[in-house]
């Protein structure tokens, strides 16, 4: 059965078409007809079967993929389809379209709520974080420029004290010379 066979039964079962079988005489028709034209009218295959006096079988041939099913499905999701196509194409398109994928999505329906509530909870966390984040490296900068500042303190001094340093040097190289010059006159004396 295509697509346009499904599309057509849809548009019956809505009443989109006039198509009215049920006027004519099916009983002149062929069991094909009236197999197709039960399953039209929301029969369950198994009631087809006892209808024609077919086996479940022979029933289940013209039933492929649970056309039936499909059918009653639209019907309660007639005023949504739009969102299930969405939600079909979304998942097509994600490539979780295998029934492995598909178990996933279904065994986390249920938890939905408590996720997006979860998410939210974690997507906050994460936007404090990033605040966090963004004063610690304010900090950080702060305690580098500090640090520079220190460091450019810490070489001035060391200059003044290799400057004293070397003055001291220098002081003790001429106490040395004039005690050297009182001794050696004391020595001449």
């Amino acid at each position: 059965m295509s697509f346009k066979d499904i599309g057509t039964i849809i548009r019956r079962i809505d009443g989109q078409e006039d198509h009215d079988i049920g006027s004519k005489d099916l009983k002149n028709k062929s069991k094909e007809t009236r197999v197709l034209y039960l399953f039209l009218h929301g029969k369950r295959p198994v009631d087809v079967a006892i209808e024609l006096d077919l086996s479940s079988s022979e029933v289940e041939f013209w039933v492929p993929n649970k056309l039936d099913e499909l059918a009653g499905v639209y019907l309660e999701i007639r005023d949504h389809t739009d969102l299930f196509l969405r939600l079909f194409y979304t998942l097509k398109k994600d490539k979780l379209i295998d029934q492995k994928d598909i178990k996933t999505v279904l065994k986390y329906a249920h938890d939905l709520p408590s996720l997006e509530n979860k998410f939210r909870d974690l997507a906050n966390i994460v936007l404090d974080l990033e605040i966090k984040k963004k004063g610690l490296k304010n900090t950080i900068m702060q305690q580098n420029t500090q640090l520079s500042d220190l460091g450019q303190i810490i070489n001035q001094y060391q200059n003044t004290i290799d400057s004293k340093k070397y003055q001291l040097k220098k002081m003790y190289t001429q106490l040395a010379i004039q005690r050297g010059k009182s001794n050696s006159d004391k020595v001449l004396e």
